[in-house]
């Protein structure tokens, strides 16, 4: 059978993407707001710049956005849009300055750094399992039908079939995320399914990637974490139960959890009992669980609650005394509750200010940040506010990607970013220093998940992942793309096969 494709998109696509989406993107959790006028004039702006500085180099725009100079021309416009000066600490914004928009050579010199970076949440689809054979497989051809899934070539010639889709696949996600990007060591993480054959990926997905990163490289460059879903009963027909666990850990290897509170009661999973972290019927058996097997991270979504989970259980507040009451377990916020930011904050400063076992970790809220509107000030504010409350040793570096394709642009973003002197003034944020970059970029997750930093460092330069990559940045092309969806119709075409689901999340 083959795909749908739209002539006007491939041209697009051949034509170039931005180095950094003008537009939200959605991980496939939420509904995307539309774009906005700012943003779509900052994306004319990014292509404006692009062109007069292209021609100029003797290159074709889509050339230069692919080069380290065509990142800062579209830090720089954001710093444009934003009223902020190219390199002004006062005004705050991306340090990138002229010459760096001009010369791929000075850029890369800009972006260079030894920071070390650790991605806790990245993603691909699982297309030798349920994703590419199941029922699932036909939501995602659906999906992708509007977009080029082949090269231009194959689109044209009608070749381009079900078996060729590729962005989410296991094979782009190395490239996105190990040559595209500066990323050491990347957790893998899936999604919910009610059952095995709707799985997007599964925990044994997941440590067949695992197990590929690891052969590739000389160091350990994959961890896996497994998809728990405590609330599901006996019966299903999954390995994401709790009596599951022991084959995830000793079979599979997780190094932590992740588990969905909001994966109950609503849409595909009406049929299970909602919960939350300090239900002591449903999650306390899955925490004495992980004691026993020598596991103690749990990571759990919340916020963003425009999606496909029950909105009332996506809100951090049952962090509180799960935390208090399993002090040897570490518990991470994913997304840092994004759309209820301000109440996490106000929770970790209020009710868990001694609890040094909670983390909040940048998954699709850092993206969302740096291409919304005002991007400078959000994302001050984004960091400011985390800083203060958890202080800058409990932030862990997530990206959600490959939905948001190569992860290196959010990585450049925060390498330049400067927190604006009138926000530290105002709302007494901190300095973003170098320091706490360090930090968040991957010394606190390495510290969380008992990655020897030395020890990855050491044999990254004989690693043969690492030696494809230096090989690969003599002529790199990244895709300048990303995989989420970025409209509502999208979106629903993803999550729900194009169908308007009713207020329970049902179709």
């Amino acid at each position: 059978m083959l795909l749908r494709t739209n002539r006007k998109s491939v041209l697009e696509e051949d034509d170039g993407g931005l180095p950094i989406p003008t537009q939200w993107v959605s991980n496939g959790e939420f509904t995307p707001p539309p774009q906005s006028e700012s943003q779509r004039k900052l994306g004319e702006l990014v292509r404006e710049m692009a062109d007069e500085r292209a021609r100029k180099l003797g290159m074709s725009r889509r050339s230069f956005l692919q080069t380290s100079a065509g990142m800062a021309t579209a830090l720089m416009a954001i710093n444009i849009v934003n009223g902020c000066g190219s390199s002004d600490p006062v005004t705050g914004g991306f340090a990138v300055d002229d010459c760096a928009t001009r010369d791929p050579a000075a850029a890369r010199e800009l972006f260079e750094s030894d920071y070390f970076i650790m991605d806790v949440q990245t993603h691909h689809v699982d297309l030798d399992g349920a994703a590419g054979t199941g029922p699932l497989a036909d939501a995602l051809q659906d999906f992708f039908a509007p977009f080029r899934i082949c090269n231009p070539d194959a689109v044209a010639n009608g070749s381009c079939t079900r078996g060729d889709i590729m962005e989410l696949s296991q094979a782009n996600y190395i490239k996105e995320m190990f040559l595209d990007s500066e990323t050491a060591v990347a957790m893998m993480s899936g999604l919910p399914a009610p059952q095995a054959d709707l799985a997007v990926i599964s925990n044994a997905g997941m440590a067949r990637t695992r197990d590929v990163g690891d052969q590739l490289g000389a160091s350990q460059r994959m961890l896996t974490q497994g998809m728990l879903t405590p609330n599901f009963r006996e019966s299903a027909d999954t390995d994401t139960r709790i009596q599951d666990m022991e084959y995830l850990v000793n079979e599979l290897g997780i190094r932590a959890l992740k588990t969905y509170t909001g994966a109950g009661g609503f849409g595909f999973f009406v049929n299970v009992p909602p919960w939350e972290l300090d239900d002591e019927a449903i999650a306390y058996p899955m925490y004495a669980e992980a004691e026993r097997l020598g596991i103690d991270i749990v990571n759990a979504h919340k916020g963003l609650q425009l999606g496909v989970f029950h909105p009332d259980y996506l809100h951090p507040r049952d962090f509180v005394k799960a935390a208090k009451d399993w002090p040897n377990m570490n518990f991470v916020c994913y997304h840092s509750a994004a759309g209820v930011l301000d109440d996490w904050v106000a929770i970790k400063r209020n009710q868990l200010a001694q609890e040094r076992n909670v983390y909040t970790e940048l998954g699709a809220v850092f993206a969302g940040a740096v291409s919304s509107d005002n991007a400078i000030d959000q994302i001050g504010h984004l960091l400011g506010k985390l800083v203060g409350a958890f202080g800058a040793d409990r932030i862990l570096w997530g990206t959600d990607s490959i939905w948001y394709g190569s992860p290196q642009w959010q990585i450049n973003a925060l390498k330049t970013f400067q927190m604006p002197q009138r926000l530290m003034d105002e709302f007494g944020y901190p300095e973003i220093t170098t320091d706490i970059k360090r930090q968040i970029f991957g010394l606190n997750a390495a510290r969380l998940y008992k990655v020897d930093v030395d020890e990855v460092r050491c044999t990254l330069p004989s690693d043969p992942l690492t030696q494809a990559r230096a090989e690969y940045l003599n002529d790199a092309q990244p895709s300048l793309r990303t995989y989420g969806p970025k409209t509502r119709r999208e979106f629903l075409q993803l999550a729900f096969g194009g169908r308007e689901p009713d207020r329970f999340g049902r179709v």
